[in-house]
């Protein structure tokens, strides 16, 4: 399931000797995808040419970028408006733009709310 997307940042450089490649590594098959001198494993999301791309396995057993299918796709774009509502719920009020301690405060007690319901079911 699409629930997280990569950024090129978060990706492992393929030059770093501390990397387990024996891991991801299968008969001489890379078990995961490579794009811009970095190490994906299989399941990542990358967002290439301004489309989502899936780190997928082909018949070879060398990862592949591979686009999403429809039902994926719609999971992603339904995913990354969640993640947009809820950024959006936690930098502001109505229209005003809230500072970083005001935003730390409203996470504290909706956390503080959501336990307290849990904590009397």
């Amino acid at each position: 399931m699409a629930t997280e997307f990569v950024e090129a940042k978060d990706g492992v450089n393929l030059s770093d000797n501390n990397f387990p490649w024996h891991l991801v590594m299968d008969r001489g098959k890379i078990l995961g995808c490579i794009y811009d001198n970095k190490y994906y494993s299989l399941g990542s999301i990358l967002v290439l040419e301004s489309l989502p791309r899936k780190c997928g396995q082909a018949s070879d057993r060398n990862g592949i970028w591979q686009q999403l299918s429809e039902s994926e796709l719609a999971l992603f774009k339904q995913n990354i408006e969640t993640q947009q509502q809820l950024e959006r719920e936690s930098t502001y009020i109505g229209a005003e733009p809230i500072n970083r301690e005001e935003a730390r405060l409203i996470r504290y007690l909706r956390r503080v709310k959501e336990f307290a319901e849990k904590s009397q079911e």
